[in-house]
């Protein structure tokens, strides 16, 4: 605590000494160099009676945010936010992409995973159909933009 009240105590001084200093002195780079060594001397001064009590900051009584109970849920929760948010988003451009082909009375349904590397990765494609004759097309739509994901096609 007595290092607190010297650290403060010796800015005051030095704010005093600076104040009547910029007032001493006239315009010019003499006002300019002052104020800089004057800053030099503030820096200094606040310091060394840190510096000269062994003044240390320990963050080792808080705990990690990970450590918290609370922090599983909101991390599944949020998890499991993006990955529905990412799967019906990407289920409403593939339903368009499909009726703009001209393939009517289609649903889709794509299963998400969150992989290693925190990304969002697509792991299956389902897309239920009422003709049967479209899946071929169905198939090189898909694989346009999806190449490496497993697309299984169903009849309703």
């Amino acid at each position: 605590m007595n290092t607190v009240k010297a650290v403060i105590f010796i800015a005051c001084i030095i704010g005093v000494i600076t104040s009547m200093t910029d007032i001493a002195t006239p315009e010019g780079t003499l006002k300019k160099q002052l104020r800089s060594v004057l800053a030099v001397i503030l820096l200094l001064a606040v310091i060394t009676p840190v510096m000269g009590h062994g003044f240390k900051v320990t963050l080792s009584d808080y705990t990690e945010l990970a450590d918290l109970p609370e922090f599983d849920s909101v991390s599944k929760a949020t998890k499991l936010y993006y990955l529905s948010e990412s799967e019906s988003r990407l289920e409403e451009y593939f339903l368009d992409k499909l009726n703009k082909n001209g393939i009517e009375n289609v649903r889709v349904d794509i299963t998400t995973d969150i992989n290693e590397y925190n990304e969002i990765e697509i792991t299956t494609v389902r897309v239920y159909l009422t003709k049967t004759n479209d899946r071929g097309l169905v198939e090189k739509l898909i694989a346009e933009d999806l190449p490496d994901t497993q697309v299984i096609i169903q009849e309703e």
